[in-house]
C-alpha cells in the first residue's frame, strides 16, 4: 500500500490549494509517517471550513489512512465516507474504501466501490490492479486476468501488474504465462527477490531444476542468509542427484534457522539416497521431534528403514505430554 499512497500523493497534492496558515498542517497531514501526527494536522485541515473541498477531502483520505494504520476502521471508514460525501467524484476515496469493506468481509460492497472508482477514473492502474486482486481471491482468475491487462496496458513500466498477473496465472495452473510474466518483474525489477522465488519455484515444480537453482543462487546473491532458499535448492540439487551439495544447502538452511523441521526431513532423504542410514535415521526423528504432529513422511521414512520413529532410549510421550 505504501507504494500506492506515494503515487497517490504525488498527484493529489499537486496545486492543492490553502491559505498560507494551513500550509504546515496540510504538508504534515500529507507526508507524515507517524498516524497520531497525520491525524493531529489532518483533524485541523478537516475543522477548517473556510478550505476548499478538495483539500479537506485530501485531508480526510489521508487521516482515514493513518486511522487504517491504527487498526482502527470504523474510523478510517467514517473519514472515507465523508471524503465521498463532500467530493462524489474523485475515484481514490472509493478504492480505499473498497479495501476496507474487503478486509471486513463485505465484497459486494467492496466490488460495487472498485468499479465506481474505475469508472471515475478509468486511466488509473491501481484501480485496476486492486480489483484484480479482489477476483483473484474469489478465484475468478479470468476477470482478474482482464483488470491485469488493463494495468499494464496503462502503466507497462511497472512490475506491480506483471506480479499480479503472474499469480493469477500461477494459480491458475498457466505456468508458462506465470513464469513469463515473473521474468517481466526481473526485467523491471533485477532486485526482486519474489519474483526470483516465485519463477524458481515454478521452474522446480516442472522439474527444470538448473533454472530452478540459477534463481535460487540469484536470490542467494542478494541475500545470503535465506533460508528457504537455502532449503529449495537443497532439494532441487537433491533431485538432480547432486547429494553433497544438497545435503550443503540443507545443513546450512538448519543453521539459519534450527528448528525447520521439513529441512531435517528432506537432509534424511538426501543422506538416504546417499547410503548414509546414520544421520537419515537421526534427521527423520528430528523432524517428529520437531513437529510431532505433521510428521507422517518421517515416520513412514524410518519404517522403510525399520527403525522405531523414537530413538532408543528416549522417553515415550503420550497424549497428555503432547496437550502441554
Amino acid at each position: 500500500m505504501r507504494l500506492a499512497v506515494a503515487v497517490f500523493s504525488a498527484f493529489v497534492l499537486t496545486g492543492l490549494p490553502a491559505l498560507a496558515a494551513e500550509q504546515p498542517d496540510i504538508d504534515i497531514c500529507t507526508k507524515s509517517e507517524e498516524p497520531d501526527v497525520t491525524i493531529a494536522s489532518c483533524t485541523r485541515v478537516i475543522d477548517n471550513q473556510t478550505l476548499e473541498s478538495r483539500t479537506r477531502w485530501a485531508a480526510l483520505y489521508f487521516r482515514s489512512l493513518a486511522f487504517e494504520t491504527k487498526h482502527d476502521l470504523k474510523a478510517a471508514m467514517a473519514d472515507l465516507n465523508e471524503a465521498i460525501r463532500i467530493e462524489p467524484k474523485r475515484g481514490h476515496a472509493y478504492s480505499s474504501r473498497a479495501r476496507l469493506y474487503k478486509e471486513v468481509g463485505d465484497d459486494e460492497h467492496a466490488f460495487a466501490d472498485m468499479n465506481a472508482a474505475i469508472r471515475l477514473n478509468p486511466g488509473e492502474p491501481l484501480f485496476y490492479n486492486r480489483r484484480g486482486l479482489f477476483y483473484t481471491e474469489k478465484n475468478n482468475y479470468e476477470f482478474a486476468v482482464d483488470d491485469f491487462n488493463e494495468a499494464i496496458r496503462l502503466d507497462p513500466q511497472s512490475p506491480y501488474g506483471y506480479w499480479n498477473r503472474a499469480q493469477a496465472h500461477s494459480f491458475a495452473s498457466y505456468r508458462a504465462r506465470a513464469i513469463a510474466d515473473y521474468s517481466e518483474v526481473i526485467r523491471l525489477d533485477p532486485r526482486s527477490l519474489q519474483a526470483y522465488a516465485a519463477r524458481g519455484s515454478m521452474y522446480q515444480s516442472q522439474g527444470d531444476n538448473e533454472l530452478a537453482i540459477a534463481d535460487y543462487n540469484e536470490i542467494l546473491r542478494l541475500e545470503p542468509k535465506a533460508d528457504y532458499t537455502l532449503y529449495s535448492r537443497g532439494i532441487a540439487h537433491r533431485d538432480m542427484g547432486n547429494l553433497d551439495q544438497a545435503v550443503t544447502d540443507l545443513t546450512d538452511a538448519l543453521e539459519i534457522n534450527p528448528k525447520y523441521a521439513p529441512a531435517y526431513y528432506e537432509r534424511g532423504v538426501a543422506y538416504r539416497m546417499k547410503g548414509d542410514r546414520e544421520h537419515a535415521i537421526a534427521d527423520f526423528r528430528e523432524a517428529i521431534r520437531l513437529n510431532p504432529t505433521n510428521s507422517t513422511p518421517s515416520r513412514n521414512a524410518l519404517e522403510s528403514l525399520g527403525e522405531p520413529t523414537i530413538a532408543p532410549g528416549a522417553p515415550q510421550r503420550g497424549v497428555l505430554d503432547l496437550l502441554k
